[in-house]
């Protein structure tokens, strides 16, 4: 557990688009935990990668002005997923469980589900495509039956990007913990979203990093740090 006289909330602003935002602080000296900062790093480094894709885009202009040349949505999206993929094999490897994206199947393997962006299973597959050890991608079928809990996630989260129905439909697939992980929403709106959340199924909500007013930008550490004991909690 993280000592409770750390500070796991950060609160900074973004500088002019011509520069990367800047770091958030450790903890004064004597007062970082190690285990804390380990598991956190990953989340930390995606945050500052991704906050500096949001509010400075790419500066080429067309000639009515607008910019150009920004990295394509669903790119960046999978970049969130898949750095969560790769935080969660490191917490759940220990407990002979796997994180992957892809489909889960049922009992008799005649339907799939909607897509998965990480699924915590026990290990093993069905199929996968383009798996091999330097992959393009890979996506795996895997038995409903194998499935701990599924994270579904979200680029910039409002009230509508809440999809009501995916947790009842996985429940369906016998999965009975279904969370939400976003890369960023409103400061102000973030209690509410995460009750929305619960209140459409989802065990809970994780953002990355919250936004105001004025490039206000704010990264809950202790936040990413309980959503992964949570996560691993569920699946065990």
């Amino acid at each position: 557990m993280a000592p409770s006289k750390a500070k796991a909330t950060s609160k900074a602003k973004t500088p002019s688009k011509a520069k990367a935002p800047s770091k958030t602080k450790a903890p004064s000296k004597g007062k970082f935990h190690l285990g804390f900062g380990l598991v956190n790093a990953p989340l930390a480094a995606l945050a500052g990668e991704l906050i500096n894709y949001r509010h400075a885009p790419a500066l080429v202009k067309r000639s009515d002005g607008k910019s150009e040349g920004d990295i394509l949505g669903f790119v960046k999206g999978l970049r969130l997923s898949a750095v969560l993929i790769y935080y969660f094999r490191d917490k759940v490897e220990g407990h002979g469980l796997e994180a992957s994206w892809g489909h889960l199947l049922d009992k008799g393997q005649l339907t799939c589900s909607r897509e998965c962006d990480v699924i915590i299973h026990t290990k093993g597959s069905i199929h996968r495509w383009n798996g091999t050890d330097r992959p393009i991608m890979d996506f795996k079928f895997i038995e409903a039956a194998k499935a701990r809990a599924v994270i579904s996630c979200k680029s910039i989260l409002t009230s509508k990007e809440i999809d009501k129905e995916y947790p009842k439909e996985l429940k369906k697939f016998g999965v009975k913990k279904v969370f939400l992980f976003a890369e960023c929403s409103s400061a102000t709106n973030f209690d509410n979203l995460r009750k929305k959340a619960k209140t459409a199924g989802y065990a809970d909500l994780c953002c990355l990093y919250l936004t105001g007013p004025q490039d206000y930008i704010e990264m809950n550490e202790r936040m990413w740090y309980d959503f992964g004991n949570q996560v691993l909690a569920a699946v065990k």
